[in-house]
């Protein structure tokens, strides 16, 4: 099974651990990466890509998180680690032309599902697509770990106004915080004045 890398409080690495042990009762702290990688519409709104994870994932099995979430493995940092995942999660190929923000480092700990926790300090990325960017993106979900996607509005997603579809505890809880929301915004407002 993968390795992550534990960590102390301050985001240093301290040791290693599989993938499992990483996440069993209240987890164990490891770093991670979240990406929201938005395109903006024609009426000027910007959609965010949903994911919905695979049945098969330790935590947070079937549910909808933002475009992605993962943990970073021994000697990998976290640009490499996003750039990685995106592919191996929804076949999308990273290109170094697309504008990505670090926005915070997020040290948080939720209680997932099956006697499962996440225990991260986690890295948060928002990544805005021009228009021929997003005319050019290919989403090809690997059905083992990506079970569904969609994009969907922010203004809706920020209140949890997305149907039926169930939140990952983290998601949830990355919604509930007016800092990231504040932070994630304030990237959407540049963009768009680059934009006009």
């Amino acid at each position: 099974m993968r390795q992550v890398n534990l960590v102390n409080a301050q985001d240093e690495i301290i040791g290693h651990t599989d993938l499992l042990d990483a996440h069993r009762d209240e987890g164990k702290k490891h770093q991670a990466v979240s990406l929201f990688l938005f395109h903006q519409t024609v009426d000027g709104n910007f959609e965010l890509l949903l994911q919905q994870r695979s049945a098969e994932k330790i935590v947070g099995g079937k549910q909808w998180a933002n475009t992605l979430c993962a943990n970073l493995v021994p000697s990998e940092n976290h640009l490499a680690c996003l750039k990685r995942r995106v592919d191996e999660e929804l076949g999308i190929r990273w290109q170094n032309t697309w504008h990505l923000e670090e926005i915070m480092v997020f040290n948080y700990q939720v209680t997932c599902e099956k006697g499962f926790s996440e225990n991260e300090i986690d890295h948060l990325f928002v990544s805005v697509l021009s228009d021929s960017e997003f005319d050019n993106l290919q989403v090809k979900p690997h059905i083992s770990e990506v079970f569904d996607f969609a994009w969907e509005n922010w203004e809706d997603v920020k209140v949890k106004k997305i149907g039926k579809r169930k939140l990952t505890p983290w998601s949830g809880l990355f919604l509930d915080n007016k800092e990231i929301i504040n932070k994630i915004d304030q990237v959407l407002i540049k963009c768009q004045k680059q934009r006009v």
